[in-house]
């Protein structure tokens, strides 16, 4: 079984659901330190920068980050509005996404789960998605690998390029865990506009291609 897993992030881009749509199981780790000005709080639509605010106390985790105010949600969802409304699918997804901005999260990481998991649904990507908080997860980069995938009995773990700084696969491999990479080209698609910009939310490709976006997904990424 080959599990993978990321800290709680704000609508990914297309690289994390396309990890997660190559493994057999995904793991939300949001036990760990929280990070203002990383993805856990903001992330990049076409001309806009998305950023929640939030209320920050030296080494809370992701899951104990609270938001500072909810006037950010009037303001994201304008934004989105402005920048797809007149891309084909806007009219199919805009409402799902806007219904989960608009909930009474009590921290950032039942947020973000939950509009990870509303993605994947319209990705249709099934990969079965567990949290951190239900198991006892120990240790730190390397050894929290190995404790997560000892949880779930995972015997690969997947990781992207991104994690080379912290991932030794001799010790995984040690362990018994054999260590999976995940190879990743960022597809191209039509955005509506002349210039191509990557590294968006991966509510771009969804506005833009609809129901074609979980083959897209799939495509961008194979395991070595």
């Amino acid at each position: 079984m080959r599990l993978s897993g990321h800290q709680p992030v704000y609508l990914p881009g297309i690289i994390l659901f396309t990890k997660i749509a190559h493994s057999d199981i995904f793991m939300h780790v949001g036990h760990c330190q929280a990070s203002p000005g990383t993805w856990h709080n903001r992330n990049q639509i076409r001309n806009a920068k998305l950023v929640i605010p939030i209320k920050h106390d030296f080494g809370q985790s992701i899951n104990d980050t609270q938001f500072a105010g909810d006037q950010w949600k009037r303001k994201h969802l304008r934004s989105i509005e402005v920048n797809y409304g007149k891309r084909p699918f806007f009219a199919d997804y805009f409402d799902g996404i806007a219904e989960i901005i608009k909930m009474p999260f009590r921290s950032l990481s039942f947020l973000n789960n939950a509009m990870t998991l509303h993605l994947l649904n319209c990705f249709q990507i099934y990969t079965p998605v567990i949290d951190s908080r239900n198991y006892e997860i120990t240790g730190h980069k390397t050894e929290m690998l190995i404790s997560m995938c000892k949880e779930v009995g995972a015997t690969e773990y997947l990781s992207n390029e991104g994690a080379r700084d912290y991932v030794n696969e001799q010790n995984m491999n040690l362990a018994g865990i054999k260590h999976r990479w995940l190879e990743f080209t960022h597809p191209y698609y039509e955005q509506g506009h002349s210039e191509f910009q990557t590294n968006l939310s991966a509510i771009d490709l969804l506005f833009n291609c609809g129901p074609e976006s979980g083959k897209i997904i799939r495509a961008a990424g194979h395991v070595a």
